[in-house]
């Protein structure tokens, strides 16, 4: 039986003219982020393994998740409307504040990534910059507020930053894997590559909190769910497609992380200058000039292009709020020429520059100068955080799957009722044990400064959250 509808429509104002070649290319385009290649790749030759692990147990049990509510709950928002349908108002509230909380620390740390790549531009001249807070605090600052400032003044303006931003990603991975063979075929390896070195043991306990980001990394995927109205045959193309572009994502991440530690020795590996790093060794032994430039120069700009992508998206979560009153009304306000959401573009820039400082504040007090230390931390905190919901995505999964047969629209786990509780189960699992592993300090830092600043920030940030909605429920704000 139809609603009455074309086969071919996918309800009101929607075409289906999403194929399955678009549900993978969207889905890899939303997910690959380069710089989780090196930190991977800080594991040594277990990255092989932890990426596969990853996916296994991460990204699978998410993507047969997602598709399932999504499939079942197309137009209710995602995740927050999920867990707020499952478990109520204030838990979908905490849900949707870590959601838009985990960007104000993922800015700074895109933009630390992208600081570290733009010493390469000027060579050997610039690498005293490496060591220079002023020099990141000046980077990190400038690129939140040009991301401001140009979704203040409007999309139509600032879409040409976004669009050369890509170029950062293809081209540098293009010539990170090219380096490798290379050097792989001319050198041999830097890393030796062994059965043994390939599976996780004792020796991986220093790095294994990396784990978490390589879990990190494969988040995103459930993009396509989101619109399943513009895709032919969502019940079939989605997951097909999700599991196409999983499979190929987790290629890429292993062929990027043997790529590094061909070129380069992993106990001399730097994460943020890794990729860049990897190219210009390699380009040098070969008699070329300029590539670990021109790799380091387009990873910046691409940290600069994502960070004000980023920003368009999660400003509109404070600005919806604002316009229901769960927070102040000023940020429901549209700029009087722009038509833009500048009140709670502005805000959003105070918040991610006060976190940023925040974390130098620490591991100045932990009489540390490493701007890697400052860049774990903000990473492990944007993970932390943004993994909460997961773990109540998890547990929706199970309380709104429905009693009987499945509708003809439905997407459904296989297994029945045990497919369901095995992917649930395995999903929270990877999730919570990803989320513990943020607190292991990584190789070279202060343990107790790490440590201390995680939780402390973390506290006050949903601690704020909690805040609002405590105020919230008891009057108007």
């Amino acid at each position: 039986m139809t609603d009455g509808r074309p086969p071919g429509d996918g309800g009101p104002g929607f075409i289906r003219a999403l194929g399955l070649g678009d549900v993978v290319l969207m889905n890899i385009v939303a997910v690959v982020g380069l710089r989780w290649i090196a930190r991977g790749a800080r594991t040594g030759p277990a990255s092989v393994t932890l990426w596969v692990l990853a996916c296994v147990a991460f990204f699978v049990p998410l993507a047969a998740a997602v598709a399932e509510l999504a499939s079942r709950y197309p137009d209710q928002g995602g995740v927050y409307a999920w867990v707020r349908r499952a478990f109520g108002a204030g838990h979908g509230f905490i849900c949707g504040w870590c959601l838009w909380v985990n960007n104000l620390f993922y800015f700074p740390s895109l933009l630390l990534f992208g600081a570290e790549n733009a010493i390469a531009i000027g060579g050997d001249r610039w690498q005293w910059l490496a060591t220079s807070r002023l020099y990141a605090v000046a980077f990190v600052l400038a690129g939140i507020w040009i991301a401001a400032v140009v979704n203040v003044v409007g999309l139509r303006t600032g879409k040409w930053l976004q669009n050369a931003g890509s170029a950062g990603v293809w081209i540098p991975a293009g010539l990170l894997i090219a380096c490798g063979a290379v050097a792989l075929a001319r050198f041999g390896s830097a890393t030796p590559f062994t059965s043994e070195s390939m599976v996780p043991h004792g020796a991986l306990l220093d790095t294994i909190g990396l784990w978490s980001a390589m879990c990190f990394a494969f988040s995103g995927f459930e993009i396509t769910s989101f619109i399943g109205q513009e895709v032919r045959d969502p019940q079939r193309t989605i997951p097909r497609g999700v599991i196409i572009a999983g499979v190929a994502t987790t290629i890429f991440y292993i062929a990027g992380s043997v790529s590094v530690l061909v070129a380069v020795p992993v106990s001399s590996l730097r994460e943020l200058s890794g990729i860049t790093d990897a190219v210009r060794l390699v380009a040098g032994r070969v008699g070329i000039t300029g590539l670990g430039a021109l790799t380091g120069g387009l990873l910046a700009l691409n940290a600069l292009a994502g960070t004000t992508s980023w920003t368009a998206g999660s400003a509109r979560v404070p600005f919806a709020a604002g316009v229901d009153e769960a927070l102040p009304r000023s940020f429901g306000r549209l700029h009087p020429r722009y038509r833009t959401p500048h009140v709670a573009l502005i805000v959003q820039a105070l918040a991610a520059s006060a976190v940023f400082l925040a974390s130098l504040v620490f591991t100045v007090a932990g009489r540390t100068t490493s701007l890697q230390e400052a860049y774990d931390i903000l990473v492990n905190l944007t993970i932390l955080i943004y993994f909460v919901p997961y773990l109540y995505l998890f547990a929706a999964l199970v309380r709104l799957r429905p009693a009987g047969p499945a509708q003809s629209i439905e997407i459904r786990i296989p297994g029945g009722t045990p497919g369901l509780w095995v992917v649930a189960a395995v999903g929270f699992a990877a999730t919570a044990v990803a989320l513990a592993l943020t607190f292991v300090p990584p190789p070279g830092s202060n343990a107790l400064t790490f440590e201390v600043s995680l939780v402390v920030q973390a506290v006050v940030m949903i601690g704020i959250g909690l805040m609002f909605y405590v105020v919230r429920g008891r009057k108007r704000i």
